[in-house]
């Protein structure tokens, strides 16, 4: 029997692998696998997302990191399906991009925000897709290979689809 007390999907887990200091070697290589980026130096960050108005919706990331000074990375691990999680992934991504640029600063002062999104179980609107690993940016419709800015990164990783991948391996 599988001991979910000790399963990287429990929230506490996840958080102390991920968001705890001296951890920064593991964090690291997985955002090097997910992202396919190297970061050198990497600093966990506060994971409230502030309201800009008090009628405005907070948002509290379960691992938010500043590598290398430049990028702001959220790592959600999301076990309970959502009908709705890839909105709620682009509302993360959203307010940590806009919350790098301080008044006065001009907009290429803005840092990159990647958004990294384990999820136990399959997206509904990513059904048609088979890969378990998805990475989003944003593309021009008929020029799919014309990426807009370097400054959005939304990766997916669907845990039952890697499992059913595996199991195929085996």
């Amino acid at each position: 029997m599988k001991n979910k007390l000790l399963d990287v999907t429990n929230d506490y887990v996840f958080k102390r692998i991920f968001g705890r200091t001296g951890n920064e070697d593991i964090t690291r290589s997985f955002l090097k696998a997910a992202t396919g980026i190297e970061f050198n130096k990497i600093n966990e960050d506060t994971p409230i997302l502030e309201r800009d108005l008090i009628e405005n919706k907070m948002g509290i990331l379960d691992v938010k990191i500043v590598a290398d000074y430049i990028n702001n990375i959220d790592i959600e691990m999301q076990v309970v399906k959502s009908e709705y999680i890839a909105d709620r992934i682009l509302w993360y991504w959203a307010k940590m991009y806009t919350n790098t640029i301080k008044a006065g600063e001009g907009y290429d002062s803005t840092k990159r925000a990647i958004c990294i999104l384990i999820a136990d179980f399959k997206l509904e609107n990513l059904k048609e897709i088979e890969e378990y690993y998805t990475r989003w940016q944003i593309r021009e419709e008929n020029y799919k290979k014309k990426i807009l800015t370097d400054k959005l990164d939304i990766v997916i990783i669907e845990l039952d689809k890697l499992d059913k991948k595996q199991k195929t391996l085996s």
